[in-house]
């Protein structure tokens, strides 16, 4: 009978294994992070599946939100298939909004009373980053990808997170 238990050495192993498919550092230090906070409430118990549901409904009753319990669920997920061993805990069902709250918009009066407080402080660069950010609607972490160049053949191409897209730059 397997020994459904997290030690540390099965967690290095799967820190290994994380390296060589290429994470990034960041998503393997969220990974074991996550990893941990479960070992650590599940102290010395073996894994089962009661286990498992009773993780998930601990996340929801000190009030995760939905999107990061899914999130720490998914590197246990991906644990228990590195470990060969049949868990696997179902994501809660999210309902995607298509559309923002209004409330998190910005109108345009606040948009244009930002750009003017920005360039009545000498911040011409602040004003020109948040013109750019707001015509193309890339994130802040984009921003390095426009360039000189980009702006010439009028789009840059952005790489990210093993993902590659086009931004049109407007004139």
């Amino acid at each position: 009978m397997n020994d459904y238990r997290l030690t540390e050495e099965r967690i290095a192993s799967y820190a290994r294994h994380l390296r060589l498919e290429e994470k990034s550092s960041g998503t393997i230090e969220k990974y074991l992070r996550d990893i941990r906070a479960f070992s650590q409430w599940l102290g010395d118990r073996p894994i089962t599946k009661e286990c498992l549901h009773e993780w998930k409904d601990y996340l929801q009753e000190n009030h995760y939100a939905p999107v990061t319990i899914n999130s720490m669920l998914a590197p246990l997920n991906g644990l228990f298939r590195f470990l060969g061993w049949d868990y696997r805990i179902k994501f809660l069902k999210i309902q995607h909004k298509v559309f923002r709250e209004t409330n998190r918009e910005l109108s345009r009066v606040e948009y244009d009373q930002l750009l003017e407080t920005a360039k009545n402080q000498g911040k011409e660069q602040l004003a020109l980053l948040m013109e750019t950010i707001c015509a193309t609607g890339i994130r802040v972490s984009e921003v390095a990808y426009i360039t000189v160049e980009a702006v010439q053949q009028g789009k840059a191409e952005i790489a990210l997170k093993g993902k590659i897209r086009t931004i049109l730059l407007p004139g």
